[in-house]
């Protein structure tokens, strides 16, 4: 009798594990469609976003770059996607991939002073390396690894004093950071730390203790921000502290309208988007594509498309963007592996930091920091590194249900 009990305890068992991996398998199955339809979906608005700037003459060689590395960019997100990404989990490969990232990082300061003809200087920042007809920016690039590198330390070191855990992984983003300081490029320095903090708070750590943190950094911010508003001009002058000046001028006293120097992009920005208004003014129809807003193929694409496509057309893409992010974070929060986890918030952390950097640029709320928008501007470096890092997370979330076999 107490052996029959067993047996159907045994049975009852098996099958509602079965039901519990049956789920977890459609669930997976489920998130992997939607990230490729998201994908897929903001692909294709950027394609018709960047084609109507094609429109124009002196931007006609952007549609055909950008095509060629999504091309590249989705073949990396496919091989990611049936990669191992616990392979980054070991010690030496996080050695590795640290000892690389600084050396290169080293490299472009070096080559930016001896070897101006590989190492390219665009805008005033030092990062760009030219290989052929194209040009990579490694900065751009090393937000992989260092969100590899700072999610193995959070699972090694979960276990540590907050100290301990705060001290290793901050130093972390320094060394980063100070090769890219370095390159004059202060807006790329800002996002991995946006990165750093996202990653921080969705930590183990004590919430309190991180607020604490993070309201430190804030009062030093806004300090120095007005410091360099009233006596920037006399200790420094640079373009970067003309530009911060003009932020806050064109924040609380419309600095933007009329400028022709630091503020215009941003005032040509704010212009096109009142012209879009809600519903825009038709796709092809925008006019700052003519030169009016320059490079907005880049770091201003999305107010071309808030012109053609207004308001309604922003939200569209942001709620994309959230959704994608959103999606990240459940994979990386319902990971049994907490290096996989770590690793799948740090890149919603990246790329939904991004998108909204980027936003807040082009309407004025934060100075003009040079960063892409996700998927949308003109940018090989950027894309490659988006896609990349979502074939990592579509990894992670493959090895959840095989996860669940081995518990």
């Amino acid at each position: 009798m107490k052996i029959e009990n067993k047996s159907i305890y045994f049975e009852k068992n098996q099958i509602e594990k079965k039901i519990k991996k049956d789920r977890i398998s459609i669930e997976t199955k489920r998130k992997r469609r939607t990230i490729f339809t998201i994908i897929f979906l903001l692909l294709i608005i950027s394609t018709l976003n960047l084609y109507s700037v094609a429109y124009y003459e002196e931007n006609s060689f952007t549609l055909g770059k950008y095509l060629f590395f999504v091309f590249i960019g989705a073949f990396s997100l496919m091989f990611f996607n049936i990669f191992n990404y616990k392979i980054f989990k070991k010690e030496k490969m996080i050695k590795f991939i640290y000892s690389a990232s600084i050396l290169l990082l080293i490299f472009v300061f070096i080559g930016g002073k001896v070897l101006p003809g590989v190492v390219k200087t665009i805008n005033g920042a030092t990062g760009w390396i030219r290989l052929g007809p194209i040009n990579i920016q490694p900065a751009e690039i090393l937000k992989v690894p260092f969100i590899i590198i700072e999610a193995y330390i959070f699972y090694k070191k979960e276990n540590d004093s907050i100290f301990k855990l705060i001290g290793i992984s901050f130093g972390i983003f320094l060394s980063f950071a100070g090769f890219i300081i370095l390159q004059n490029d202060m807006g790329t320095v800002i996002h991995y730390f946006a990165i750093y903090l996202v990653m921080l708070f969705m930590s183990g750590i004590d919430k309190k203790v991180i607020i604490k943190v993070v309201s430190g950094f804030g009062i030093l911010g806004i300090v120095g921000l007005v410091g360099l508003y009233k006596y920037g001009n006399i200790f420094f002058d640079g373009y970067k502290v003309r530009r911060i000046t003009m932020y806050i001028d064109g924040l609380f006293n419309d600095g933007y309208i009329g400028n022709i120097d630091i503020g215009y992009q941003v005032a040509q920005s704010l212009l096109a988007f009142g012209n879009g208004g809600v519903l825009g003014v038709g796709y092809g129809n925008g006019v700052q594509k003519y030169s009016y807003l320059p490079e907005i193929h880049t770091d201003f694409i999305m107010a071309l498309l808030g012109e053609e496509m207004g308001f309604l057309g922003v939200c569209i893409i942001v709620l994309f963007f959230f959704l994608l992010y959103n999606i990240m974070i459940d994979i990386g929060i319902n990971s049994k592996d907490f290096f996989g986890k770590y690793l799948a918030i740090g890149i919603g952390g990246m790329i939904m930091s991004q998108v909204l950097i980027n936003l807040f640029v082009a309407v004025g709320l934060l100075p003009v920091f040079g960063i892409p928008m996700p998927l949308f501007s003109y940018g090989g470096s950027s894309i490659l590194t988006v896609m990349t890092s979502i074939g990592i997370v579509l990894s992670i979330n493959n090895y959840t249900s095989i996860t669940f076999d081995k518990i």
